[in-house]
């Protein structure tokens, strides 16, 4: 069984719910992107309208590997449509506000599997009823995690540490998994230049915010914590939530691997997923953060998961390298789908394929759902790019 083999495959429309007022200061926009993440379609749209990055307001950020339906929002008038490589944007009104993650209602996904053997064309329909019955566990699947490296680890752990230095020279020499083979390439490049901030600037990247940051090391060569402040804050807040969501996940790991499972990989590494629905299920579990609470079996599995990344929780928290605290957010551990159906199948020159329709609350992950439903059926499931 195989997904995301071309981009229609894999398609994922965000369910909004925001009033339009006609004459609002805010333009929304309903935008469609395929091969590009949401932050590189920001920048684009940012600079076709000509304002700063941060006023085009998405509430959420979709998979590169998807066809993406979503809504964004600008302060003032923009034209009816824009478009740009991997994007186009429709003028959809007006509204008092830009949209908000309190406006998303979820996400409705229609996926194609193919290459489907007998066997699983044959349980199909009886492990997407189980499925659509019992649910999965609500882990943050690899999209959310393009930050780490198996070298560099989490950036958001370092910053949390209050390690500049250390933050960066990840970010400028360690590549990641959400890297272009530009930003590689010079992140290869940089590693052998390291503290030679001019030959460094020479070969960054052109657009890109590695070259603010040089230019400001240039002349102020060992003020990192300074430095490390003009990376944008929305990207510095991503790394953080990233590393919390990866503890969030370990923790729910060490409960649900009490309960006969299988397993489902995330970021090349096993988590379970319980035979059946466990008793904690309807259990929600905040992320990491300064203030927060857990109850059992909760407070032990955070508390052993924090211990070994020698963290406590008082440093979720501001810091010399992050303005603003990270957000008391709370997660549903089990994740119940809607709507769960088998829409169609069919047979084509790869074998035969079946396509699904469901949704799923704002937050969790379709691509888990296919891995759920893969560990159900007893194979692996194989994930290829689009080739772009």
């Amino acid at each position: 069984m195989r997904w995301k083999v071309r981009p229609k495959d894999f398609v994922v429309e965000e369910l909004m719910e925001i009033p339009l007022r006609p004459g609002g200061p805010y333009t929304l926009y309903r935008v469609r992107k395929w091969g590009r993440t949401t932050l590189e379609v920001q920048a684009e749209l940012a600079a076709r309208l000509g304002v700063p990055q941060r006023a085009v307001i998405f509430p959420a950020l979709k998979d590169r590997m998807a066809l993406a339906v979503q809504m964004a929002g600008v302060r003032g008038r923009g034209p009816d449509r824009l478009r740009g490589p991997g994007f186009e944007a429709v003028r959809v009104g007006e509204a008092d506000r830009p949209p908000g993650p309190h406006d998303l209602r979820g996400n409705r996904f229609t996926v194609r599997l193919r290459a489907l053997t007998e066997a699983e064309q044959e349980r199909l329909p009886r492990d997407l009823k189980r499925l659509a019955e019992e649910g999965f566990p609500n882990y943050f699947d690899d999209q959310r995690f393009g930050s780490w490296s198996p070298e560099g680890g989490f950036l958001g752990r370092f910053l949390l540490l209050g390690q500049a230095e250390e933050v960066l020279r990840r970010y400028l020499t360690v590549p990641t998994r959400a890297d272009s083979s530009a930003v590689r390439a010079f992140k290869a490049r940089a590693r052998s230049l390291w503290g030679d901030w001019a030959a460094m600037f020479t070969c960054a990247p052109r657009p890109s915010t590695y070259r603010s940051l040089l230019t400001f090391l240039k002349d102020h060569p060992a003020a990192f914590r300074q430095a490390v402040r003009r990376i944008p804050r929305r990207l510095r807040i991503l790394w953080v939530d990233a590393y919390r969501s990866w503890l969030w996940n370990l923790a729910v790991a060490r409960v649900f691997v009490r309960y006969p499972h299988q397993d489902v990989t995330i970021r090349g590494e096993p988590f379970p997923l319980p035979e059946a629905r466990p008793p904690e299920a309807a259990d929600e579990v905040p992320l990491p953060h300064r203030r927060a609470r857990y109850g059992p079996p909760w407070a032990a599995a955070m508390a052993e998961v924090l211990a070994e990344e020698g963290l406590p929780l008082e440093r979720f928290r501001r810091g010399p390298l992050l303005e603003i605290a990270p957000a008391p957010t709370r997660r549903r551990v089990w994740c119940q789908p809607r709507g769960l159906t088998l829409l169609a199948e069919g047979r084509d020159s790869e074998g035969p394929w079946a396509l699904l329709r469901f949704e799923l609350p704002p937050g969790a992950y379709g691509t888990l759902l296919l891995k759920a439903l893969a560990a159900r059926m007893d194979r692996p499931i194989l994930e290829t790019g689009f080739g772009f």
